[in-house]
């Protein structure tokens, strides 16, 4: 990559005990570039996020600016890293803890006023610089969090989940004033969050984490229309669905042929021709799917989900669940359900992606 910031080869990170917390981690990313890391929780986020900060002992490389971060002394490192308001020192005040990361570097008076200036403006907190911590309200001590995370000028900014413990309402309007200040700078940012909204609104790339490995880096609408796993399907959106069956090969391409003998065409990319015959799960998108309320249907609504594009109907038919835009359906009603083709086939016992760099996996 031209003007790459960060490069990251086969991190990992074992805590006490031989517990691997996160394995085989590789990317890179470029000067201003925005990448989340989305996962949900106890996936391996913090230990990633920490890893790259250099807090801990971690395996493999991690090189920053050029240098091996082991080699960077840590009051040299440009990082800035932050998590939930819990960092915040609530016996002092609001002015103290936002311009603590410059004291603590020696920085002249003009610029430390300079800094504060800023941040002051960007987060509405110049009334509050008098103000303790402890009495503050959760949204302010969250603006003040903001104003400390970015009053110092850092090559890269690592944010893990700062809103955490905040209700999704507020936490609405705080992300906005944080994607305000990304936008405002050139600094690389590593956004680690379980909101796949905000990964997807915030992050130029994001990286679906599970289980401390990174499942795929692309964005969103690559993630969308082409999940290399199971769990990146299930972490994108939880309105596409997925029918199981036998994988066969037709004159027109690949089909997935349901228990009850009905066959959708596969429309992803090319297929392991050692997966025919074989077992597999594939995905299917609201899009292309019609439903028909039935009494002699044999698709059940289980739920009803509101969506910004309007309700959408969840149908269950023995272990085969798909979405589709629900009209006047009700949940417990019955259904026909036409589904016009799948899109990528996965193997059921790995959850990966059926391509033909993977094999069949006998079960």
């Amino acid at each position: 990559m031209e003007n790459t910031i960060l490069q990251v080869k086969d991190l990992g990170l074992t805590y006490y005990g031989g517990y691997d917390v996160v394995g085989d981690v590789d990317f890179e990313l470029c000067e201003g570039e925005k990448l989340c890391v989305f996962g949900g929780q106890n996936q391996g986020k913090t230990s990633l996020l920490r890893a790259l900060a250099g807090l801990e002992d971690y395996s493999g490389s991690i090189t920053l600016c050029g240098k091996e971060l082991r080699d960077i002394p840590v009051e040299q490192r440009p990082i800035t890293y932050s998590f939930d308001d819990s960092s915040l020192m609530p016996r002092q005040t609001v002015l103290k803890n936002i311009v603590r990361p410059l004291v603590l570097r020696d920085c002249d008076d003009a610029y430390i006023a300079a800094r504060l200036g800023y941040v002051g403006k960007l987060f509405g907190i110049d009334d509050l610089l008098n103000v303790k911590v402890r009495e503050l309200t959760e949204v302010q001590a969250c603006r003040v969090l903001l104003a400390r995370i970015f009053v110092r000028e850092s090559k890269l900014y690592l944010l893990d989940n700062v809103f955490g413990k905040i209700d999704y309402s507020v936490r609405r309007m705080l992300f906005g004033l944080l994607y305000q200040a990304v936008a405002d700078i050139d600094a690389a940012v590593i956004y680690a969050t379980d909101r796949i909204i905000e990964a997807s609104t915030l992050g130029d790339r994001i990286a679906v984490i599970q289980g401390g490995r990174i499942e795929q880096i692309d964005d969103y609408y690559h993630l969308y229309k082409d999940p290399r796993s199971m769990a990146v399907l299930r972490g994108i959106d939880e309105n596409i669905g997925l029918v199981h069956g036998c994988l066969k090969q037709r004159n027109d391409g690949y089909a997935v042929k349901m228990y009850d003998g009905e066959e959708v065409r596969v429309s992803s990319p090319p297929i392991a021709e050692n997966y025919v015959n074989k077992m597999v799960s594939a995905c299917v998108y609201p899009s292309d799917v019609k439903a028909t309320a039935s009494e002699t249907g044999l698709w059940k609504v289980i739920a009803i989900v509101s969506t910004k594009d309007g309700n959408i109907a969840v149908f269950k038919r023995d272990e085969n669940m798909v979405c589709a835009a629900a009209g006047k359906l009700k949940r417990g009603d019955y259904a026909d359900v036409r589904i016009e083709k799948t899109g990528n086939c996965f193997d059921k016992l790995s959850e990966r992606k059926i391509n033909s760099d993977i094999n069949y996996i006998e079960k």
